[in-house]
């Protein structure tokens, strides 16, 4: 299962969930109708504002000096503009230094970024020593795709020595999170054995929740444990993962 894409987040979508831009232009909205004209006087939300049109260059123009004096979410949306080459030319290693300084300042999303550049190498060589410490940051903040490469990190070895129980952990803390690659990798790991005895059952609920989450690969886990279970213990376990996805996780099985 080493193969799995390791994506970010699409960068509005990304931004929209760090910041609550719907809520702030909606709040912005309000404000243009029950006022008299003005100036906006926050750059923050004008900076939001012209992100959420598509004026980057805008966007990149108003942020910078709130980025520039410490600005955490100012310094976290300046990454993601220089990382993706929206509205400046794209430049991995001023990203970095952006993601870095929203990082230092405990922003998990900030954390999550710099540690997924570092695992990756990007604008800057691979340091998987880094990404590991960030990660860790990052997970134990909140963030539930640090949380999930914090247990790829642990189950390949990257960055620390290799520990299935702790990557059993933390993507299991991932999936109950609604995040579909880890529900995937924990299915793995209870079919595989790793950190455990092989659990078939589990497998499959955890994999047909993957499933029901858009995670493609998930039959690389339902055909081999469906071959030791009846029909009835499959069944079952389907039951269960719809149970699971439709009480917001509170009943999956560990």
């Amino acid at each position: 299962m080493n193969d799995l894409n390791i994506r970010q987040a699409p960068f509005l979508n990304q931004i929209a969930a760090f910041f609550n831009i719907s809520f702030h232009m909606k709040l912005l909205g309000l404000c243009l109708i029950f006022s008299p004209p003005m100036v906006l006087a926050d750059p923050l939300e004008a900076g939001l504002g012209a992100l959420e049109r598509g004026h980057y260059g805008t966007a990149l123009r108003a942020l910078r000096p709130l980025a520039d004096q410490g600005d955490i979410s100012a310094q976290v949306i300046l990454g993601n503009l220089y990382e993706k080459g929206l509205g400046i030319k794209q430049d991995n290693s001023t990203a970095l230094s952006w993601y870095e300084k929203a990082a230092e300042q405990n922003s998990k999303e900030g954390q999550y970024n710099a540690g997924l550049m570092y695992f990756n190498g990007s604008g800057v060589e691979v340091n998987k020593e880094a990404s590991y410490q960030w990660f860790s940051k990052a997970a134990e903040a909140g963030s539930v795709e640090a949380a999930y490469m914090l247990g790829v990190s642990y189950h390949d070895g990257k960055g620390v020595s290799v520990n299935f129980e702790r990557a059993r952990f933390w993507f299991l803390k991932s999936a109950k999170q609604h995040y579909a690659n880890a529900q995937l990798m924990y299915a793995f790991m209870l079919q595989a054995g790793e950190g455990g005895e092989s659990e078939p059952s589990k497998a499959i609920v955890w994999a047909k929740i993957a499933e029901k989450n858009g995670q493609v690969d998930a039959l690389k886990v339902i055909v081999p444990a469906s071959m030791t279970l009846s029909e009835l213990e499959i069944a079952t376990a389907e039951k269960i993962a719809s149970e699971c996805v439709s009480n917001s996780y509170v009943s999956c099985p560990s």
